[in-house]
């Protein structure tokens, strides 16, 4: 069961979808933040204020002490958290719990998984797993659009009187 609780161990947990794991975002950010909601539902008093960049500019946000439990039970205690606003997703797993074990986003057959261990107990290099002789990049296969097609872009006009112009 995923959820957060506050550092104290107070048995609250924000709505997390089943577990869905598109509740919990991973991203390439220093650290993990939460939302208001979260805040709210915990009860959470903050331990101080920092300086937060971001694409929107800078911000002074309140930060939390927090344990985190992942859908896969991995479990982190006495995390550091900042607090944001985030669009679809209650918490945003940070390079700071990321970067604590083993994470991988793989694509076989068209199929996308994303996988995390903890801690880690391995190096996974995909370059140097490749087999002998094979390329690094392998092309991708491009789908051929038909002129007469409706475009790709979703304005329901044919491609040849959209794009392919």
């Amino acid at each position: 069961m995923s959820g957060i609780v506050p550092y104290e161990g107070f048995p609250t947990r924000f709505a997390c979808g089943n577990d869905d794991i598109a509740d919990i975002a991973f991203a390439l950010f220093n650290n993990s933040v939460i939302t208001k909601e979260v805040v709210n539902e915990c009860g959470l008093k903050p331990i101080g204020m920092v300086q937060v960049h971001h694409a929107n500019g800078v911000a002074t946000q309140p930060v939390y002490i927090v344990n985190i439990s992942l859908p896969n039970k991995v479990e982190f205690y006495h995390v550091r958290v900042t607090e944001g606003t985030l669009k679809g997703c209650d918490v945003l797993v940070g390079m700071d719990i990321i970067c604590a074990g083993d994470f991988a986003v793989t694509n076989k057959d068209g199929k996308t998984t994303f996988s995390y261990r903890y801690p880690s107990i391995e190096r996974i290099d995909f370059v140097k797993q490749r087999l002998p002789g094979s390329p690094i990049n392998k092309p991708f296969p491009v789908k051929k659009i038909g002129r007469n097609n409706p475009c790709q872009c979703g304005s329901g006009k044919k491609y040849k009187k959209c794009c392919g112009t």
